[in-house]
């Protein structure tokens, strides 16, 4: 990793800490100010880092009490900078990698294929019997809600998007499914009100408004909406762009499920949207840091079900490379909890450069 790498990691991390110092009245507020200017001593010298001295600042991080979610993000920098100094072998970033994630789709393997999974839904048990009652109505309703659209005259997209979610609602496999085809179902309505009777329009913004009542019942769903947050349009394009070029590349590839790539399309039309918020954000960097833990789990891990899936987790995370760009990588870093994505990217990167091509076949000279 060049040195203008290490520097950019490094201004992050300087960027975090004095966010996180100026939101802290205690008295480790002076820890964390300490921990900035050994972060700045070192901006000042990124040519000659080495290792000690991100083991200084792991250690100094490792006393201040902070938000899991906060630590997790100056730990994947710190993670950047080890990688770009070559520190880490295979099993070093295989142990830092974190799992899949509640997001619009999670990812699996059906034999040497990669397939889209179901993420079966839970909630607390206390909460259970409540939940289950809630789903159920809102499933219920949404059958006399499909018949009332069925008699009208109301748009075939409204159509469409209450029918999504009507069957969503009935397989039960992803509660973040059900909030997003939901959201949509809002927007829809929002947009052809003027077209829909009074009694119909309320009638459809009350089971918009009990399904997202029937989700909030669910863990999942509660933090996929509060770990939601807002980066700029221009990276949200930047991603849109890298997904749309990844979805051309698993279209193309027998050892993805076309549902792998259709579940992309779906995350990218979500962001499209003119109204899209930071749910429709989170929907889409949550499925792609699925795809990426997967791959880059399998293609590291020491023992698989088969070679042949280490080969296709190494295809995928080749397809991934060369469709994630420069854009692409810094907006993942403005997301909290994905930076991991532009530090696993430099390892692969890294090892593919650093592994020699083989030898140009010679034809026998006649």
């Amino acid at each position: 990793m060049n040195p203008d790498k290490l520097r950019n990691l490094l201004q992050e991390m300087d960027t975090r800490v004095g966010r996180m110092q100026r939101a802290r009245k205690d008295h480790f507020t002076a820890n964390l100010s300490r921990l900035r200017a050994e972060v700045q001593r070192l901006l000042s010298k990124v040519d000659t880092l080495r290792a000690p001295d991100i083991a200084a600042l792991e250690l100094n991080l490792s006393v201040i009490p902070i938000q899991d979610l906060d630590r997790s993000s100056l730990n994947n920098l710190l993670l950047g900078m080890k990688i770009g100094l070559n520190q880490l072998g295979p099993e070093d970033v295989l142990d830092a990698l974190p799992g899949q994630r509640p997001a619009a789709f999670q990812f699996g393997f059906e034999g040497e294929r990669v397939v889209v999974v179901d993420q079966p839904l839970r909630t607390r048990e206390r909460d259970k019997d409540i939940a289950v009652a809630a789903l159920e109505a809102a499933t219920e309703k949404g059958a006399y809600v499909g018949e009332q659209l069925a008699l009208s005259n109301c748009s075939p997209r409204l159509k469409d998007a209450f029918r999504s979610l009507q069957d969503k609602l009935e397989a039960r496999a992803n509660i973040i499914q059900i909030g997003m085809y939901n959201q949509t179902c809002g927007r829809v309505l929002r947009g052809d009100v003027e077209e829909l009777s009074p009694t119909l329009f309320e009638l459809l913004r009350s089971h918009v408004d009990l399904v997202f009542a029937a989700a909030s019942q669910f863990e999942a769903w509660r933090v996929f909406r509060e770990n939601a947050v807002d980066i700029d349009r221009d990276s949200v394009t930047a991603l849109s762009q890298s997904t749309i070029a990844l979805v051309r590349d698993l279209r193309a590839r027998r050892d993805a499920d076309p549902e792998v790539a259709s579940a992309l399309e779906i995350v990218v039309s979500w962001t499209e949207d003119k109204d899209a918020d930071k749910r429709d954000v989170l929907a889409l960097t949550g499925t792609l840091q699925n795809l990426w833990s997967l791959a880059a789990k399998s293609a590291l891990a020491k023992e698989v079900v088969s070679e042949g899936r280490k080969l296709v987790a190494k295809a995928i995370i080749a397809a991934l490379l060369a469709a994630t760009t420069a854009g692409a990588l810094a907006a993942f870093a403005k997301v909290p909890g994905a930076e991991w994505i532009e530090t696993t990217a430099a390892y692969f990167k890294s090892t593919t450069e650093a592994t020699p091509a083989p030898p140009a076949h010679k034809s026998a000279t006649p």
